[in-house]
């Protein structure tokens, strides 16, 4: 049976009537890394701060933890601007920590964390001297004193500049594999999510569209072809023997193992002109566009064939 740390059941929230997370089902498993991707405003911080308790929901349900909470420590969360103590060292704040939560300060774990974040290096200067990179993984060490399991962090590389993205990144890696702590992460910088996530929850308008992993993103990336043409109907219905086809614009994507010149063949016989093809990697930030293209464009269908009716 799976160990599932983030379970909910048609979590909803709204405000004033306006509904901002709606009827969200989640089944996270032990020892993931996922990545919540959406927009501001799609209801990704609303979604973390009920699974904290920052939140009450309107209706729903969720479990952490397979509902076994042991302990206070159990769940960490930085939601927001983290909080830590300028006047302090690294490893000072970490022993505040301990402090405030009642715990032990075991220094030989302190150090350890300091590693995992990156910060063993760490000058014994006022954090108030840290950049906001380094800020940002000694707030995420904060989180860590207590050995959570599950960590849900809100847009944690918000501010940053490429190379505390990239220092971000190494630490959930290091996190995930060292200390095995299960985290759900929020952003909407998909290109850094793409690159160290295990699956993704694509999040729009409060509602989430589609769970994927990032296998299944390797396998539509590698079975891919993009096609620019100047007649989607024809395309669409001289492939749809090859497999699935999606449009956006101009632009025919298809997902099938089928060699390019194959694919021509058959669009020179069907009087297509093709005007670019194009073999392309699928990454998170462009499979994230699509299916909101897909999403929007079929409400807008439905809705002129509602009026239609």
């Amino acid at each position: 049976m799976a160990d599932i740390m983030i379970g909910t059941t048609n979590l909803t929230k709204q405000y004033n009537g306006k509904t901002v997370v709606n009827n969200v089902n989640l089944e996270i498993e032990r020892g993931a890394i996922v990545g919540l991707v959406g927009q501001n405003g799609a209801g990704k911080t609303t979604l973390i701060r009920m699974l904290t308790g920052l939140v009450k929901p309107t209706s729903g349900s969720f479990s952490l933890l397979n509902g076994a909470v042991r302990r206070d420590n159990d769940v960490a969360a930085i939601v927001e601007r983290p909080s830590i103590y300028t006047n302090l060292s690294a490893m000072d704040n970490l022993i505040a920590q301990c402090q405030l939560l009642g715990i032990a300060a075991d220094k030989q774990y302190l150090a350890k964390t300091l590693a995992l974040v990156g910060l063993e290096d760490a000058p014994k200067k006022p954090a108030k001297n840290f950049s906001l990179g380094m800020k940002q993984r000694l707030a995420i060490a904060m989180t860590l004193v207590g050995r959570p399991q599950l960590l849900l962090l809100d847009e944690p590389t918000n501010g940053l500049d490429p190379q505390g993205i990239f220092g971000m990144r190494e630490v959930f890696v290091n996190l995930n594999r060292e200390l095995g702590v299960t985290i759900l992460v929020s952003s909407h910088i998909l290109s850094e999510l793409g690159k160290f996530a295990t699956e993704f929850y694509i999040m729009d308008k409060g509602k989430i569209l589609e769970r994927v992993t990032a296998e299944q993103l390797r396998e539509v990336a590698s079975k891919r072809v993009r096609l620019k043409v100047d007649d989607v109907n024809k395309t669409t219905e001289a492939l749809k023997q090859y497999g699935k086809t999606t449009v956006t614009d101009n632009d025919v994507d298809l997902y099938a193992d089928v060699p390019v010149t194959q694919i021509m063949l058959t669009l020179a016989q069907a009087g297509v002109n093709v005007l670019s093809v194009q073999q392309a990697a699928d990454e998170l930030e462009e499979y994230y566009i699509n299916l909101i293209k897909r999403e929007r464009q079929a409400k807008i269908d439905l809705n002129n064939g509602g009026t239609k009716q």
